[in-house]
């Protein structure tokens, strides 16, 4: 979610998602998990079938594009044969229960799901005591208006909710008429019901059953419930105490509330499904960032990182020495450091500092220290395109044709030959091997700045080993570059799609492969190869010979070098995104002059967005990048349809709806940073739909008519990387806040040191211990302000989030209630 607070401050919020598996399932059937925020499903795993163990390792990462208080995890049983599903169980966390899990595996018992637990939303409702005369005098009545809801569920695709509004007391339950049905998750009522409460004239006993003698306005409560017009489904409910409102000093009550489940609902749905668990991880993501200004001080010390001497006195060292997140520290720096043109100055530092540590040059970089992440992320950042062009055709055959690849024949099933899958992965094996040898110069020339480092300090540092420089260089490119994006091609766009469990072990077969060849880079040795799996050893006969290595010493030595000339455009054609969307007709009006919807398969590259009937058909439509002028969120209004937004062209709007707003914003993110550059990049564009020869938003008449709102900031030109410099300078804050205990105690000990001259009881010796008491004084200073002015907007966001506001509802799921803050 990216909220603001005024022009100061960005909350911004991510998650990071590992579906591992489940276990214990009672009989061997089909499942899939699904995972929802606050009932909206934003991701679904591939089918497992006929299993009572279900394997998934499936990744899932998104930003937050809206607020959330709850993430699930259902598990649903599917019946081919009945073309039927249900849910079989589920996991639920709360928003604040995800800080504790900080992204470790955890099992989960799977709890049985009533429906009427499956709520969500809020509702706004204004209550009124007031006396008022009438036919036999004082009358006394409760006027309870209920006025809009937010966020409401949506069941199979439809959300057309009324309320109800039931007044209760020890003598009585009265229930009102209903509201009117609304069709949108986020109704506007605006109705008032009228209750009469104390006149004992105004009532009669046979028609409501009370005495009104015992009406005692201090016992009431009012009871609004929510309900799903098309299937009469609960959708929750808010109860309002009178004692509550009566007390407070104006007697009038006007707020928002957080619909909740039925409470014997509520206990139903926690006894666990059949003693079956999930296993899951979640990493949480949470920061408020705050403009490039201040941030400043600090960026300027981690900036100057190259420059310290020595470089174990430097900011990034320091960060590496102090923190144990040190992925989320390499993935920070790198960013920072590559947005400012820096990073080859840090990593030639870091690198001759890791080698000079090094004492036997077999281990040389197979360690995940802090320098290894960040060169790995700047390969995953910069080499996108590069590993389209070398490995996509391959990886695209594999999942089509699904050949029958393992070696191992202890995994064998009925039917499989050792010799027939021998000849599938050797094809497979020799076509990754000849399409990363052929692909050495169009390898893009900022990684052969980074590779021709690595093999001049390694080289420097082991003048009497000349294979070691080869090792240092293919332990990146083949060990951290090929091998992974082969076994994991979804991390790197190079699919959309899943693998399923035979894909998935062909994949890994090949990337053993790639990675054992990229470890033999001396030909003289060819002959005394080592394998940790014996069944390997088969298939490497025919693969490893001494041209092989040769060929791969050749391939090195030009991926190394700085001169080399790029004589491929790194521009090619890329899949950046594709999926099924909801279009609407941009033409024709198919049935009485209404322009209709379908589903259609898009795909994003860098250069078009078309859309066709399905994956494998012809494009129906092709729209330019050059004429995609804006990219923007359709009001909900416009067709009362939810996830829509907008691609603007020069002639007319195409209309698209995602499936959930995780997709949505991701849609959005991507075709904004795609078009970023256009020249004739609209600066204004219409928030609702040109419906009926009209603008629903300004009521202009022409369809080119000029927009009437600024169009959104878009995202970073680049496509290969999206960098924010400011969330990632917020990171490194968080991680020097959460980790100032160890920088004094660092601070301290340079203090010390440098009085006494005493023996060091660090863990890690400090090699200058001037230079490092000054780098770690900068920082802690720099820290303490940005801390302050954490504080500082933390409070003036409290101030504004008043108790029972749409911001702040009350009924929060960590179980506030209205007279803890009355």
């Amino acid at each position: 979610m990216a909220g603001n607070d005024g022009h100061d401050l960005r909350f911004l919020e991510s998650l990071s998602i590992h579906i591992g598996e489940a276990k214990d399932l009672p009989s061997s059937k089909d499942f899939y998990c699904c995972v929802k925020l606050d009932q909206e499903e934003i991701y679904r795993t591939e089918i497992k079938e006929k299993t009572q163990s279900p394997f998934w390792s499936e990744d899932f990462t998104f930003d937050l594009p809206r607020e959330f208080h709850t993430l699930a995890f259902y598990l649903y049983e599917k019946d081919r044969l009945k073309w039927s599903e249900k849910i079989f169980g589920k996991v639920a966390l709360k928003k604040e229960e995800l800080l504790e899990y900080k992204g470790k595996d955890r099992w989960y018992p799977l709890l049985n799901v009533d429906a009427d637990t499956e709520v969500q939303g809020k509702v706004h409702v204004e209550i009124k005591p007031s006396d008022v005369l009438g036919d036999n005098g004082i009358v006394s009545k409760l006027s309870v208006s209920v006025l809009e809801a937010s966020g409401l569920s949506i069941a199979n695709g439809q959300c057309d909710p009324y309320a109800q509004v039931t007044l209760v007391s020890p003598s009585r339950i009265e229930t009102s008429k209903k509201t009117k049905k609304r069709k949108c998750p986020n109704p506007h009522f605006d109705e008032t019901f009228l209750f009469e409460i104390t006149n004992a004239n105004s009532y009669s006993e046979k028609n409501h059953y009370f005495s009104p003698a015992e009406e005692d306005i201090q016992k009431m409560e009012v009871r609004i419930s929510m309900w799903s017009g098309s299937s009469n489904l609960f959708m929750g409910e808010v109860k309002i105490p009178m004692s509550a409102i009566i007390s407070s000093d104006s007697g009038n009550h006007n707020a928002w509330y957080y619909l909740k489940p039925r409470e014997a609902s509520s206990q139903r749905s926690q006894r666990p499904a059949e003693c079956s668990s999930l296993r899951v991880r979640v990493a949480y993501e949470g920061n408020c960032v705050f403009p490039s200004e201040r941030y400043a001080e600090l960026m300027d010390v981690i900036l100057g990182s190259p420059e310290v001497e020595p470089i174990t006195s430097s900011p990034v060292v320091i960060l590496d020495r102090c923190v144990k997140e040190t992925g989320i520290a390499a993935k920070a720096l790198t960013r920072i450091f590559h947005h400012n043109g820096r990073i080859v100055p840090l990593i030639q530092g870091l690198i001759d500092y890791e080698v000079s540590k090094i004492t036997h040059p077999n281990t040389i970089f197979r360690g995940n220290s802090l320098t290894a992440k960040i060169i790995d992320e700047y390969m995953h950042m910069e080499g996108l395109y590069y590993l389209h062009e070398t490995l996509k055709d391959l990886v695209d055959q594999i999942f089509e044709e699904r050949k029958q690849c393992e070696i191992d024949t202890t995994k064998f099933r009925d039917g499989e030959s050792l010799e027939n899958n021998l000849s599938n992965v050797a094809v497979y094996v020799d076509r990754a091997y000849r399409a990363i040898i052929n692909s050495a110069m169009v390898c893009p020339t900022s990684l052969c700045q980074v590779f021709c480092v690595l093999r001049e300090v390694t080289d420097k540092h082991f003048p009497d080993d000349p294979d070691i420089k080869y090792a240092a260089v293919s332990a990146f490119v083949f060990l951290r570059l090929f091998a992974p994006a082969i076994l994991s091609p979804r991390l790197f766009q190079l699919r959309q799609d899943n693998a399923d469990e035979t894909v998935s072990r062909t994949l890994k077969i090949v990337s053993k492969a790639i990675q054992s060849l990229g470890n033999h880079v001396n030909p003289d040795k060819v002959n005394s190869p080592t394998f940790k799996e014996e069944y390997m050893l088969p298939l490497f006969k025919s693969l490893l010979d001494k041209d092989h290595i040769i060929s791969i010493r050749k391939f090195l030595d030009i991926v190394s070098t700085r001169s080399k000339a790029q004589i491929q455009s790194p521009e090619a054609a890329v899949t950046l995104k594709e999926g099924y969307l909801i279009k609407r007709a941009q033409g024709r009006k198919k049935y009485f002059g209404v322009k209709n919807f379908k589903t259609r398969w898009f795909r994003l590259t860098n250069h078009e967005l078309s859309y066709c009937k399905c994956k494998e058909s012809i494009p129906l439509c092709n729209i330019p990048v050059s004429e995609i002028l804006a990219v923007e969120r359709l009001q909900e209004g416009s067709f009362q349809m939810k996830f829509m937004f907008q691609v603007v062209q020069p002639e007319r709007a195409l209309y698209i709806q995602a499936n959930n707003c995780v997709e949505e914003k991701e849609w959005i993110d991507i075709l904004s940073k795609v078009c970023k550059s256009n020249k004739n990049r609209l600066q204004s564009f219409h928030p609702y739909a040109y419906v009926n020869g009209l603008w629903l938003c300004c009521s202009a008449i022409l369809e080119n008519a000029t927009g009437c709102t600024p169009v959104t900031g878009g995202l970073p030109v680049s496509i290969t990387v999206d960098i924010d410099p400011d969330r990632e300078m917020e990171r490194i804050y968080r991680l020097l806040h959460e980790n100032k205990a160890e920088l004094k105690k660092l601070e301290e000990s340079c203090a010390i040191l440098a009085v006494y001259q005493g023996d060091q009881v660090d863990t890690m010796p400090i090699e200058d211990d001037q230079s490092c008491f000054k780098t770690v004084t900068a920082l802690l200073r720099a820290i303490e302000k940005l801390t302050k002015e954490h504080e500082d907007c933390l409070k003036r966001r409290r101030e504004m989030m008043e108790y029972g506001s749409k911001q702040s509802p009350i009924g929060h799921p960590k179980g506030d209630d209205f007279q803890t803050h009355s």
